[in-house]
């Protein structure tokens, strides 16, 4: 089986990193028992990034979409705000333009995406940068947009989980259960499926600009619709 992985980073006790794994006789992304979802019932942030690493020795890792800042331009971007994340900060609503943040306040996430890209490479066929929760809003229908503002504050009710397993099951995610869907998971499956459509529908994705003279991994992408 050929692996997809979605990270997304944020502190030693807060990052969460899901495998989907392609079944090609089925044609579809199995959330797969290991990482963050070692127990299916009660889903937990990895501590240590080395376990990512492991993994991917293992197994045939195809691709990697990382929620974090992996390409920069340190004479252009004087306030850490790149070309890219200005153009996503444009094409948000004007209540979500905080959710794009200047990678001089991420302090130590771009320094841990940097770190775990340059390990990974050797053995991880693609490494892309997302935004899992832009992501999330561009795909939810108009109705359902509230939810990529509730699901970081609180609890998702029953219908709403369901929503979202639905979306999942449209990208082609068919045994995902109700008791995952944890901020995390919800983050490093779109994180996931970001590098999935990268290599089997890239028409599904929105490229984000950067400058000629950036230099990291990437590119940086979203997924903009179904």
């Amino acid at each position: 089986m050929f692996y997809f992985l979605g990270i997304d980073i944020a502190g030693s006790n807060n990052t969460w990193v899901v495998a989907l794994g392609f079944s090609k006789d089925e044609n579809t992304l199995i959330p797969v028992e290991a990482l963050s979802l070692k127990n299916f019932s009660f889903p937990e942030p990895l501590l240590e990034l080395e376990e990512v690493v492991k993994f991917s020795l293992k197994n045939r890792v195809i691709g990697a979409g990382i929620d974090a800042p992996l390409s920069f331009s340190l004479i252009e971007d004087k306030k850490g705000f790149r070309t890219a994340d200005k153009f996503l900060k444009s094409i948000l609503p004007p209540r979500a333009k905080n959710w794009v943040v200047s990678y001089n306040a991420l302090m130590a996430v771009p320094l841990r995406g940097l770190l775990l890209a340059r390990k990974l490479s050797p053995f991880c066929g693609t490494i892309i940068e997302t935004h899992p929760r832009a992501s999330f809003y561009f795909c939810l229908p108009e109705q359902y947009k509230f939810l990529a503002f509730k699901y970081k504050k609180s609890s998702l009710l029953h219908e709403e989980k369901i929503l979202i397993i639905n979306i999942f099951k449209k990208f082609g995610i068919k045994k995902f259960k109700e008791n995952l869907l944890v901020e995390g998971i919800i983050d490093a499956i779109f994180c996931a499926l970001a590098v999935y459509f990268f290599h089997r529908a890239p028409e599904k994705l929105l490229f984000l600009p950067d400058t000629p003279s950036a230099e990291g991994y990437g590119p940086f992408v979203i997924i903009k619709s179904f």
